[in-house]
């Protein structure tokens, strides 16, 4: 164990609460930390994204505790199919967000504890899960910390491909034999998913959306924009060495450049020397902990006020 837990710190891991709650994806375990009753109150809860729910060297269980040391709550769960919680494991597409385990979460601890207010935090899939949040529940989240997430489908040559595709193609495949025999291949059934999803997502944009012009995935851009009608704050953070940069790089030469002079103040972005991703870089791991529990410390009431930001 990295750190040494102070008297008030262990307090809160004496005072932390078990749960079990519903989602669409099946019943999921998670850990309330209460705020300390002799802090003073931040009147928010921090919920910290990972798998399993202690992240790696048990980081989050100690930045939970720290938080509610100082009168944060935090909250850390087991995403469906990992840890303790039900449903079927399966790999971590960050295009593809647990979005229906994190909002479940959210609301969850809203019903339970009382909290209406919410920072979110997470690192790489685990961080465009907490930036899906804000598609559902874009007045409760005041801020995000997002750590070295890849922004670009994972296979950009079936993306290009499926671009081509629109729904005759679909119904002709359907009827082809050899489609069907061939479905016996999982990767078959991830291109068959990217097709008919980006088929799907095309349709929308004709009854209103604005379809995405970018190298970027749909799901990024998507959450982004509701990330940017919030009007809550962001700390992004990547490594220079970091190969999901590349896609970050693309994200400033677009959707970031097109933000106006007050949306682009909401944000904050830092490149670090190297690899923010890197799991086996305890050093930075370290490092990036401290970075959000400093953040999110400029939430509490008893903080200065963020320059150019409104709490």
């Amino acid at each position: 164990m990295p750190w040494r837990e102070s008297p008030a710190e262990l307090a809160r891991a004496r005072a932390e609460i078990p749960v079990v709650f519903d989602s669409p994806t099946g019943r999921l375990v998670g850990i309330y930390t209460p705020a300390a009753p002799d802090a003073p109150p931040a009147g928010t809860c921090a919920i910290l994204l990972t798998r399993p729910r202690s992240h790696r060297n048990r980081m989050w269980v100690e930045g939970a505790r720290r938080l509610a040391a100082q009168g944060f709550s935090a909250f850390r769960f087991d995403y469906h199919g990992d840890g303790d919680s039900q449903g079927v494991s399966g790999f971590h597409n960050p295009n593809q967000p647990d979005r229906e385990d994190v909002v479940s979460a959210l609301r969850f601890v809203r019903e339970r504890f009382g909290d209406r207010r919410f920072l979110t935090l997470g690192m790489c899939f685990d961080a465009r899960t907490a930036l899906s949040v804000f598609a559902d529940e874009p007045e409760a989240v005041r801020g995000m910390v997002f750590f070295a997430a890849p922004l670009m489908e994972l296979d950009t040559l079936v993306k290009a491909h499926a671009d081509q595709k629109d729904w005759k193609h679909m119904l002709r495949a359907l009827t082809n034999r050899e489609n069907w025999t061939s479905l016996g291949d999982p990767e078959r059934w991830r291109y068959m998913g990217t097709v008919l999803g980006r088929v799907l997502r095309r349709g929308s944009r004709a009854n209103g959306e604005a379809p995405n012009d970018t190298p970027l995935a749909d799901t990024f851009v998507e959450h982004f924009r509701a990330l940017v009608r919030s009007r809550a704050r962001a700390l992004f953070v990547y490594g220079d060495t970091d190969a999901e940069y590349v896609s970050f790089q693309v994200a400033q030469r677009t959707v970031f450049a097109r933000l106006t002079p007050e949306e682009r103040a909401r944000f904050e972005v830092e490149v670090w020397p190297g690899d923010v991703h890197a799991f086996l870089n305890v050093p930075l791991q370290r490092r990036a902990l401290e970075r959000a529990l400093e953040w999110f410390g400029s939430f509490h009431p008893d903080a200065k006020t963020h320059e150019g930001a409104k709490h």
